[in-house]
């Protein structure tokens, strides 16, 4: 079961990863291209989310009044939310928890990809796999860490010289010690752990990117946020989360190999750069104008529709 659900995760990025890596042969740069293509693909839903920001600020007074008029009645207050929720076809799972929803399959698959690079990007067949675990396993200078199973294909890039590769092909070993040689970020080698106990090493600067890059994004949101719904910006929870972002982002660094902390920090980045040109584009104020437009026309509608509706009853009734 657990091999079955890592699959369905991994063998799709694994797909898309090699073709760009086919393309670009470097690592960092199909991995580029794969977010690049992840972020356009999930436009849509982000561009629905701006909007629904929009939707909840306008929704806020409305709400305000329905706790104010049916306060201390907590079952009221509930039913009549509802029914506003209904009026206005407002969600909350298509305004703020759909996108997020989302995105966590591709995270999952992109931080298996990372751990099985050999077979699903490079397709590498099973028994070339199982014979370099099998010479893994046989050094004596690796710790327990490295030799952990969803490790072995990482450790094996890793030391890959000092395996004995005399029962795989030459070709094979050629396309690995490629793939080796162009997964590598201005010379760090990405299959990596950072690792906090052994003092200041050039893999630390992949956590501190992850977390400015976040940092950053969770900035731009707060103040955003700010801007289009204040009461949700002042409250201490919103803080906290654009605190919690960037923090879990750096843990997760120091935890994952380094090849997922550029994923990160390349997500994060062009969710930066996403969010500020939707921001630009579909701007706080020019939609909040248009929700107020649209607001006052499907009223009217509703009151064409009753009025057309108490005119034909007042007909029927002549006639009779």
């Amino acid at each position: 079961m657990y091999e079955f659900i890592y699959n369905v995760f991994s063998v799709p990025f694994g797909y898309i990863i090699g073709f760009f890596y086919d393309l670009s042969n470097n690592y960092v740069i199909s991995l580029l291209l794969m977010t690049i293509c992840v972020k356009l693909i999930l436009l849509p839903s982000s561009i629905k989310q701006q909007k629904g920001m929009i939707k909840t600020q306008r929704m806020q007074p409305k709400l305000r009044r329905i706790k104010e008029k049916y306060a201390g009645n907590q079952q009221k207050i509930q039913e009549a939310t509802q029914e506003l929720y209904a009026k206005e076809g407002y969600s909350s799972m298509t305004g703020g928890c759909l996108p997020m929803l989302i995105q966590f399959p591709i995270m999952m698959g992109v931080f298996a990809v990372n751990y099985r690079l050999l077979s699903y990007v490079l397709k590498i067949p099973t028994d070339v796999i199982e014979t370099l675990k099998a010479e893994v396993l046989k050094l004596s200078n690796l710790t327990t860490y490295e030799k952990t199973p969803l490790r072995l294909e990482l450790t094996a890039m890793t030391h890959f010289n000092e395996l004995d590769l005399s029962a795989i092909p030459v070709e094979t070993v050629d396309k690995i010690n490629n793939f080796i040689n162009n997964f590598q970020l201005f010379g760090v080698d990405l299959s990596r752990t950072p690792d906090t106990k052994m003092g200041w090493d050039m893999l630390w600067l992949i956590p501190i990117l992850t977390g400015v890059t976040s940092f950053a994004m969770a900035l731009y949101t707060w103040l955003r946020q700010r801007k289009t719904n204040p009461e949700m910006a002042n409250n201490p929870s919103m803080g906290c989360m654009s605190l919690m972002s960037p923090a879990l982002s750096i843990f997760f660094s120091f935890k994952f190999p380094a090849s997922v902390g550029v994923y990160i920090i390349l997500s994060s980045a062009l969710s930066f750069i996403q969010m500020v040109i939707t921001n630009k584009v579909f701007t706080p104020k020019k939609m909040l104008a248009k929700a107020m437009v649209d607001e006052t026309i499907n009223r009217r509608a509703r009151e064409e529709i009753f009025k057309n509706v108490a005119n034909t009853l007042d007909d029927n009734n002549t006639e009779v």
